[in-house]
C-alpha cells in the first residue's frame, strides 16, 4: 500500500534543527510522532539539494520537512527551495504551507511581501504549482508568538496575513489549518508564565546554544513543538481521512 506523503514548506517555527541548536525545535520535526512514532526512519530528504531537508518515514506516512529559518514565501522561492520541493511532489501528496513571520518583516527586502502580495504569491505560485501536480495544498496560518494583552489573552500573530490565507482558502475551497488561532487559544488557556516552558525563554547557562540566556517569544522548545504538532496532526488526519 502506498504511504501518504506530506511535504512541509515553512520557516523557523516549522523546520528541523541540528542537535547543537537544542532546545529549539520546529513543529515539523515532531509531526511524525503522531503517525506511528515507534517505527520511524529519519534521513536527509531524497532528491533535495538543501542540507536542512529531513524526511521522516513511518509505517504509514512520509513527512518531508523542507522548512527553513528566515524564509518567507518570496525568499523560499527566490532561493530555489520551492522548486526543489515541488519537483518531488506527486499526484495525491499533501503539501502544507505555513508562513507570515518573515513575509511581514519590512526591514528585510528579500523577505517582505505586503498582505495582498502574499495572497497573490500563495495563490499563483504555491497553490497553483501544487494543484498542477494533482497534489493537495493545505494552508497553515502562522503560529502565535508569546504575546499577551492586558487581559491576559494571547494575540493572534500577523492577523493581516492570516486573513489573506483564510480568504484564499475560502475562495478556492482549499484545506486550511488555523494554527495561529489554535495556538493563541492554547497559550491563553495555559497562561503567560506557563508559556515560558514552550517558547525559547532560557535562563543563563541552561544550554550550550544560549549560555547567556535567551528571551525569545517566537520560537519553540521541544515541548512547544510537540504540542503544536499535535494540533496540526489532528486536523491533518481529518483532511486526509484517517
Amino acid at each position: 500500500m502506498k504511504k501518504t506523503k506530506i511535504f512541509l514548506a515553512g520557516d523557523s517555527t516549522v523546520q528541523t534543527y541540528k542537535l547543537i541548536d537544542a532546545p529549539q525545535c520546529g513543529w515539523g520535526a515532531e509531526l511524525y510522532k503522531y503517525f506511528d512514532a515507534l517505527d520511524v526512519c529519519i534521513r536527509h530528504s531524497k532528491g533535495s539539494s538543501f542540507d536542512n531537508a529531513v524526511s521522516y518515514e513511518t509505517s504509514s506516512v512520509i513527512i518531508d520537512n523542507r522548512a527553513m529559518a528566515g524564509r518567507s514565501l518570496k525568499s523560499f522561492s527566490d532561493e530555489g527551495r520551492w522548486k526543489d520541493l515541488i519537483k518531488d511532489v506527486s499526484n495525491g501528496d499533501y503539501v502544507l504551507i505555513q508562513s507570515a513571520h518573515n513575509d511581514a518583516y519590512k526591514e528585510k527586502e528579500e523577505r517582505y511581501l505586503s498582505p495582498s502580495e502574499y495572497k497573490e504569491k500563495l495563490k499563483k505560485e504555491y497553490v497553483g504549482d501544487i494543484l498542477s501536480k494533482g497534489a493537495v495544498p493545505v494552508l497553515v496560518t502562522a503560529i502565535a508568538m508569546k504575546d499577551f494583552d492586558d487581559n491576559k489573552v494571547c494575540r493572534i500573530s500577523f492577523p493581516e496575513y492570516r486573513d489573506m490565507m483564510i480568504e484564499l482558502a475560502n475562495e478556492m475551497n482549499l484545506s486550511l489549518i488555523d494554527l495561529g488561532k489554535e495556538t493563541a487559544q492554547y497559550n491563553t488557556k495555559i497562561g503567560e508564565e506557563a508559556c515560558k516552558g514552550i517558547y525559547m525563554n532560557l535562563d543563563k547557562d541552561m544550554f550550550e546554544s544560549a549560555l547567556l540566556g535567551k528571551e525569545d517569544n517566537a520560537h519553540l522548545k521541544f515541548e512547544g513543538a510537540f504540542v503544536y504538532a499535535g494540533f496540526v496532526a489532528k486536523r491533518l488526519k481529518e483532511i486526509i481521512g484517517d
